[in-house]
């Protein structure tokens, strides 16, 4: 079985914006140190995008609490004509990793900062997954090429189940501002028609590796007043399970020049809906 596990890593540690920004670009995540609360993160969020920031905002808590209500609302709401059911999951399992925003499509933010404000008393360890590096594992070895191939060629459908979101593209892809994009959830699918039994068989491939990818390699533990800096496009990130009520992060969207689309407002991740074009 091809060995993935270096597509996980643990960012490095930065001391300010400019050095997070560099860092960003070259590998895709950094860590910051020394932010007291959730304005002076999302503050320090907008001075990493720089000049070409757009919108930078605090998209949800993310507490035990509020992932158990909101994995109620999912609950309620029906299946789609093809099975597929929305299931944000319990806590203290080990999440699917993601970029933030799937549910949005070209609407999602091209940067993530995820600010912490306590963490876990026991796990809830996050992990990172290069996309550019785990596709290139997946392209140089001969038996997953085709799943590279796939992955950087045929279209396939992004949205969660009943949120469509109107068009379809590849896995990986390069954006319009020539950002490199690789993606990942739980609702993968293909695009229904005569092919759709043949590209399964490569969208689950795709999932599998994502998953040897995480339970493969590291994971870390961010403490208080540190913050994730991701790059949303070209890394996925999770966190492992956990237990504790009081642990808290902050899930700040940010959008600058250079993502697909911008939203004018706020979105909802309960109900999905794809934003109008402004």
């Amino acid at each position: 079985m091809l060995d993935v596990s270096t597509a996980s890593f643990i960012p490095r540690k930065v001391t300010g914006p400019q050095e997070a920004a560099a860092v960003l670009a070259a590998e895709g995540a950094a860590i910051m140190t020394g932010l007291p609360d959730e304005e002076t993160a999302v503050a320090m969020g907008r001075a990493i995008m720089g000049d070409r920031a757009v919108r930078c905002g605090t998209q949800f808590e993310a507490t035990k609490e509020s992932g158990r209500v909101e994995a109620m609302k999912m609950r309620a709401q029906p299946a789609d004509r093809r099975g597929r059911k929305r299931d944000a999951g319990p806590a203290e399992e080990r999440m699917v990793a993601h970029n933030d925003g799937f549910a949005f499509g070209d609407y999602a933010p091209d940067h993530l900062f995820l600010w912490c404000e306590r963490p876990a008393a026991s796990g809830g360890d996050s992990f990172l997954i290069d996309t550019t590096r785990l596709l290139d594992l997946l392209a140089a070895d001969p038996g997953s090429t085709a799943l590279a191939h796939f992955c950087r060629t045929v279209d396939i459908d992004h949205s969660e189940p009943n949120y469509p979101q109107g068009g379809f593209s590849p896995i990986v892809r390069r954006t319009p501002s020539g950002r490199f994009q690789g993606r990942h959830h739980p609702y993968l699918a293909p695009v229904e028609g005569p092919l759709e039994s043949e590209h399964w068989t490569y969208v689950r491939a795709w999932q599998d590796a994502v998953v040897a990818a995480r339970d493969s390699g590291p994971m870390f533990r961010v403490g208080p007043g540190e913050m994730i800096c991701i790059d949303n496009y070209r890394v996925l990130h999770g966190r492992d399970g956990h237990s504790d009520p009081l642990r808290k992060v902050c899930s700040i969207w940010g959008w600058s020049q250079d993502a697909v689309a911008v939203p004018d407002g706020p979105l909802d991740i309960v109900v999905p809906r794809i934003p109008m074009a402004s």
